[in-house]
């Protein structure tokens, strides 16, 4: 997916992402990004060792410190640092794998920054008595919390963030810049109860936009794709689908082959059968090929 199309959405940061660009180089002077976020769940411990970063730690969670994510702080890096921080992130990238998670523009000190992350990784959740992590350093859940959030709760999420730049899986690279700044001072909920729902069926949904994007590219090919997709996933689960796989195949033959593939009669039958049997949605339908399942979808043009 070379560029990502933006959501008409008037009041989603989706509709101020920019479009996809290859990694520069250049991004890594202080003058265009003061700081980077990096997992250390997906780099070796050996490719980060020489970089200046910082443990983004929150007030409870029990987690040791190589789990954390870490805030890099690319201004205090020389050059023949940076020289090899670009060719890791180009070999990472090479081999489908993220190197930095972000990169991110500030005028805020380092302390203030890991000041903001401390209160926005964890977050309170409607019903719920704990604090959850909010995984807005994972590129796969920030691409979604751009046509999730509004503007001004996004504000709140970028805190003295300026801009934030994040890699998708080709070696893109997506930009936003905040809307205005926001008070620091209020720590009122980020998210409401069906905002994270929506982060409760993120990894259903990526699942769905991976498989989509390797046999029908241009069905995840814009924001409204990924919040369209989510709201098959929502159907598939009031329709009585239990299991997560079966709700995932039920969006990607609604996207995949025609928006209205379960009104057909024999997808009809397979869905009341899995939900009668409280069966496995997959398993009835293993049956089917991309042709039958584009018979049908003709079958419905043709009826309407």
């Amino acid at each position: 997916m070379e560029s990502q199309k933006t959501s008409p959405k008037q009041d989603s940061p989706a509709s101020r992402v920019g479009a996809a660009k290859p990694f520069d180089p250049n991004w890594l002077q202080p003058d265009r990004h003061r700081y980077a976020l990096l997992n250390p769940l997906h780099v070796a411990s050996s490719d980060r060792d020489d970089l200046d970063s910082h443990t983004l730690k929150t007030p409870s969670v029990k987690v040791r410190d190589p789990l954390l994510p870490q805030l890099v702080c690319l201004a205090s890096l020389s050059l023949t640092q940076r020289e090899h921080l670009t060719k890791r992130i180009e070999q990472y990238a090479k081999r489908g794998s993220v190197f930095l998670s972000a990169l991110l523009q500030s005028e805020a000190d380092t302390e203030a920054v890991i000041r903001h992350f401390r209160f926005t990784l964890e977050q309170p959740r409607p019903g719920s008595r704990k604090r959850w992590w909010l995984r807005c350093y994972d590129p796969r859940v920030f691409r979604h919390l751009c046509w999730l959030l509004e503007t001004v709760s996004m504000d709140r999420l970028l805190g003295p963030i300026t801009c934030w730049r994040w890699p998708n899986q080709y070696g893109q690279w997506h930009a936003l810049e905040r809307h205005e700044a926001s008070d620091l001072s209020t720590r009122a909920p980020l998210l409401s109860a069906s905002q994270w729902s929506c982060i409760d069926r993120m990894a259903s949904l990526n699942a769905v936009i991976d498989r989509l994007a390797m046999l029908k590219p241009e069905a995840v090919a814009s924001f409204d794709d990924y919040r369209d997709l989510d709201g098959l996933l929502v159907k598939a689960q009031q329709l009585g689908l239990a299991d997560a796989e079966g709700r995932q195949l039920y969006a990607e033959q609604a996207a995949r082959f025609h928006p209205h593939i379960h009104d057909h009669p024999e997808m009809r039958r397979r869905l009341d059968q899995t939900v009668e049997t409280q069966g496995s949605y997959v398993r009835r339908c293993e049956d089917l090929s991309a042709q039958s399942l584009l018979a049908m979808a003709r079958e419905l043009e043709t009826i309407t």
